[in-house]
């Protein structure tokens, strides 16, 4: 494993080398025949994680320069490969799984359809009909008029409330091209698949979608086929993307998420750091930001930040007359059995599902989803930790309505387009009012009514306080940090990855804000920093108190929703600047309705132990992976290859993931109730998978 990664560190080297000029390398290609060779010598066991650093290497290889001849790699570069082993085929199955997370899974096959260039007049009215709609949410109308006439935006409008229209619009109006960046892949492909589907003219590159798929999209943006492109930031640090789009006049650049820069700690992304220097690249276009989440504070921030120009700010939509919005709070002992009474009551309502469950651990997202399993609940976990193809495969049956609760971190939701959830339950106090009202919003988007429900306990907000205080840093620490980074860098200049640890993520935003050092990304994920000087201390301070500050007004916001008596409609609104009077269609909230309640109060609820409930706590679902060895290791694989089979050329997840054909064939069920207790298992498994699964056990 150290030959590799040594190998895969020099080409890193070599590729960021090559890359400045237009010529391939030849010791470039030396380097990735060296790392072929290195990854042929890699027990199984290290593939896995070979695999990581190779992918981290892909765009790099991708963006190489062209060869000189113009001619496709010889077999002396590009080797015929080899049979693939059993742990290659897992990696792919994986892989697959990645993508489909990412809704890249199944873009070329999108149905080809006669493009429909728009020639009518740049009137917002004509566009709206052009798309096949005939209304305007709030606030959209303003912001499609406004790009229209090239002034700049600032688009704050909930999730679900439509910002996506609001470039759209503008983009399909002109030949001119119109620029959509997003951090989010599963996002974006669902824009440019629907978009697509429609004949628009429309393009995306991301990683995860190849080469070949890259080479087209940008050619289509080139020859000016492509009206829109929709990209990520790091495209900005891309020679191939740069130079396919001065190839056309840009007169839009639409921003989504654009509360990425000015975010401090986790969600610090640098790369948006580079967005305002693009905007001068591409000839001052007209920019719209878009976000669901900003405060005025962080508005005003994006707005200096990106330079904006007397821009028009929208703050509407954000009242969802469809929702109702519940806070029930829970003390003392017996809290969680209380809550997972009152979960399971309401779930139990067919009325209520589907649905979503937020909760703020892995460990109680596994808790919660099997508490429901053992009442007789279609549900199923998802978080971080699980096996892409495990999130791939319940994803999938939620899509379907395989499984209709899934109980989840914040880790799903984004680029998930399900129209008929019926409530949104949060486990626990989240972060902030805007994590919260980003979940909630992903209830009821076909309009029917919907509801969402928060379980508050003051024993939460230990927890919050905890990570305030986690991600707190001192002055001190950030002018070490700066120290630090200069004692490694040659005369200022350095590369280094990006840092997970979110202290260090909040220490490299403060000294970026004080302008002791620049941030820009570079190639690979990795970021280049320039020294400028050591932090001015009383700057430093400032800051420090700036970023601790943003979590305790968060905490502030989030608590005061939980606990006051106010309307909970009104406080949402209230929060996110929108004037508008709310204007529930149905039952408000709990403060506002309370003789129309639907849930019990929390104090009456008698907790008994049914033997439902102890059967769900005992389940291997919250036991330690299972360790198959010989007979049960044996039969695995032959479930693995059923399952290829039976996939009949689609991903494995779409039939199961690993960790059901685990369970599968370290207990063996006999019938099909047995199997339909299998974790993963749900009526379609057994409707066209069961009779074969228990043919195949009963032979083995």
């Amino acid at each position: 494993m150290l030959e590799f990664e040594a190998n895969a560190a020099r080409l890193r080297g070599l590729l960021t080398a090559e890359a400045k000029g237009d010529e391939r390398d030849p010791e470039v290609d030396a380097g990735l025949s060296e790392l072929r060779a290195a990854w042929k010598r890699l027990p199984a066991e290290d593939r896995a994680l070979a695999g990581e650093i190779s992918a981290s290497l892909k765009e790099l290889v991708e963006g190489r320069p062209a060869a000189q001849n113009g001619n496709d790699p010889g077999p002396e570069e590009s080797p015929l490969p080899e049979p693939p082993t059993e742990a290659e085929l897992r990696m792919d199955e994986q892989r697959e799984a990645r993508l489909a997370l990412q809704g890249l899974d199944g873009l070329t096959k999108v149905a080809a359809t006669e493009t429909r260039s728009y020639n009518g007049p740049a009137e917002a009215n004509a566009l709206l009909a052009h798309v096949g709609l005939d209304s305007f949410r709030p606030g959209q109308r303003e912001a499609v008029e406004a790009a229209l006439a090239g002034r700049d935006s600032m688009i704050v409008m909930p999730t679900g409330g439509g910002k996506s229209l609001c470039y759209q619009l503008p983009g399909l109006a002109s030949p001119e091209l119109t620029i959509v960046v997003s951090p989010l892949i599963a996002l974006m492909a669902d824009q440019w698949r629907k978009l697509a589907e429609a004949g628009h003219p429309v393009e995306m590159v991301a990683s995860g979608l190849g080469a070949a798929r890259t080479r087209e999209a940008l050619n289509r943006v080139g020859d000016g086929s492509a009206r829109i492109i929709y990209c990520s930031p790091e495209r900005f640090g891309s020679t191939a993307f740069l130079d396919a789009i001065s190839q056309r006049d840009v007169d839009l650049l639409a921003i989504d998420e654009a509360h990425c820069i000015s975010e401090w700690g986790h969600d610090f992304r640098p790369d948006y750091l580079r967005l305002p220097k693009a905007v001068a690249r591409l000839g001052r276009p007209t920019v719209m930001a878009c976000t669901a989440t900003a405060t005025a504070e962080v508005a005003e921030e994006v707005r200096s930040r990106l330079g904006l120009e007397s821009p028009l700010e929208i703050r509407s939509g954000f009242d969802r007359p469809n929702l109702s919005f519940d806070t029930l709070t829970f003390e003392g002992t017996g809290t969680k059995a209380r809550k997972l009474a009152i979960l399971e009551q309401a779930l139990k309502d067919a009325a209520n599902r589907p649905a979503i469950v937020y909760c703020g651990t892995r460990r109680d997202t596994e808790e919660v989803a099997e508490a429901m399993r053992g009442a007789g609940l279609l549900a199923a976990p998802y978080h971080a930790g699980l096996a892409p193809d495990e999130r791939a495969s319940t994803q999938l049956r939620f899509m379907t309505g395989d499984a209709d609760v899934i109980v989840a971190t914040n880790a799903f939701g984004m680029g998930v387009d399900k129209a008929n959830v019926r409530s949104v339950w949060h486990w626990a106090i989240p972060s902030s009012v805007e994590a919260y009202y980003q979940e909630a919003g992903r209830a009821g988007r076909d309009g029917a009514p919907a509801r969402a429900a928060l379980l508050a306990s003051r024993s939460d907000l230990g927890r919050l306080v905890r990570f305030i205080e986690q991600r707190k840093v001192d002055p001190t620490s950030v002018i070490s940090y700066v120290e630090r980074l200069n004692a490694r860098s040659d005369h200022g200049a350095l590369e280094l990855d990006n840092p997970r640890d979110d202290a260090d993520r909040i220490r490299l935003a403060i000294a970026e804000r004080v302008g002791a050092i620049d941030v820009e990304p570079a190639i690979g994920g990795r970021l280049t920093i320039t020294v400028n000087r050591r932090p001015d201390r009383a700057e430093t301070e400032a800051a420090c108190r700036i970023a601790t500050d943003r979590g305790w007004q968060a905490y502030r916001a989030v608590e005061k929703y939980a606990f006051s008596e106010a309307c909970r409609r009104r406080q949402l609104l209230d929060h996110f600047g929108d004037s508008t009077p709310g204007a529930p269609e149905g039952r408000c909230c709990d403060a506002c309705d309370p003789d129309t309640a639907w849930l019990p109060d929390p104090e009456t609820i008698t907790v008994t132990r049914s033997g439902k409930r102890s059967k769900a706590k005992k389940s291997k679902a919250a036991a330690p992976a299972i360790d198959l060895a010989g007979a049960d290791a044996e039969l695995f694989e032959r479930l693995r290859a059923w399952r290829t089979a039976a996939a009949k050329g689609k991903p494995a997840y779409t039939v199961a993931n690993d960790r059901t054909l685990t369970e599968i064939a370290a207990s063996r069920p006999s019938d099909e109730g047995a199997l339909a207790d299998i974790h993963g298992v749900g009526p379609a498994f057994i409707k066209r998978h069961a009779s074969d699964v228990l043919n195949l056990l009963s032979e083995a």
